[in-house]
């Protein structure tokens, strides 16, 4: 059975920007969304993304991405 519904929210081209990873909906155990997705549309593991806020060489943080500053962050991506 092909899961095409799952290829296109969440196949292989749904990759992590910071770890390369194929992303996964859903929430951990505590509730936490697996994903984040920034303002500038581009989607990150959120333990990936927290890391490199506190990291980013620059102040204030930039996405890994495309460098916009990061403004908002929208923590669950399965509702957009």
């Amino acid at each position: 059975m092909e899961k095409s519904w799952w290829n296109k929210k969440w196949g292989a081209d749904h990759r992590c920007g910071i770890t390369r990873s194929r992303l996964r909906p859903g929430k951990d155990s505590l509730g936490h969304p697996y994903v984040t997705r920034l303002a500038c549309k581009h989607a990150f593991y959120t333990k990936a993304l927290d890391e490199w806020i506190q990291r980013c060489p620059t102040d204030p943080a930039t996405c890994p991405c495309c460098r916009e500053v990061i403004v908002k962050v929208v923590r669950d991506l399965e509702e957009h």
